[in-house]
């Protein structure tokens, strides 16, 4: 029986002893766990990049992007491709004339003719084309009046101006200048009528040589408006 009792004394201090030593090794473990833990997280920090830092770096370089581009587009003188450029416009002026017992102003446009190298405002409404190689016409409407400009061999201005009224109506008749607005004060001026329509014709060596025939319906007064844009032509 004593011997018994020893056997089983033995045995409980084996299983003592290793649980002993397994709790020891689990410590151990678990220690070491613990010490390499803040190794590998002070690691990882390192490697990786708080999100803040990382939009401050972005903002930097896009301003020092865009600083660069501006210094670029400065030193080439050419504005952004996205910026629209500026339209030029024609010189514009107010131009005022009469329509009967009224004193009409509006603002006229300058334009040029490539057909008679002569440039004059032109007032809204109205249009300057080409018609031929010697002639230019100004449209407004069922009216127009046609400028050719006349040669240095052609100064014989009474005889120009009755001729072409007579070829209108054969009782066209010459008509005082001295109401006619300057530099028309000095030219030959007929008138001739023939279906409705009231035809004036003046030649003028003011402001330049030229022979102007108007057309308009005998309705409507175009005379002033028509004389307040060739007052402005000039030859280029």
């Amino acid at each position: 029986m004593t011997r018994y009792w020893k056997l089983l004394f033995s045995l409980a201090v084996a299983s003592a002893l290793l649980v002993g030593c397994g709790m020891k090794a689990q410590e151990s473990a678990t220690k070491a766990a613990k010490e390499q833990q803040p190794a590998a997280s002070r690691e990882t920090s390192a490697n990786v990049q708080p999100p803040n830092e990382k939009q401050a770096s972005s903002g930097q370089s896009d301003a020092a992007a865009s600083r660069q581009a501006a210094a670029k587009e400065e030193t080439s003188g050419q504005p952004p491709a996205d910026e629209e450029q500026p339209a030029s416009s024609q010189p514009t002026t107010s131009l005022s004339y009469r329509t009967g017992n009224q004193t009409i102003t509006e603002t006229a446009t300058l334009q040029t003719s490539d057909n008679q190298h002569f440039s004059l405002y032109v007032l809204e409404g109205w249009t300057l084309d080409a018609e031929e190689p010697s002639a230019d016409v100004l449209l407004h409407g069922d009216a127009f009046a046609r400028i050719r400009l006349l040669s240095p061999g052609e100064t014989n201005y009474e005889q120009l101006a009755k001729e072409h009224a007579q070829a209108v109506d054969a009782n066209a008749a010459r008509q005082q200048t001295d109401g006619l607005p300057k530099p028309f004060t000095d030219a030959v001026w007929y008138t001739a009528q023939t279906d409705g329509v009231t035809v004036h014709v003046i030649a003028s060596a003011q402001p330049t040589p030229m022979l102007l025939t108007v057309h308009a319906p005998s309705s409507e007064d175009v005379l002033g408006a028509v004389l307040a844009m060739v007052a402005t032509l000039q030859k280029q």
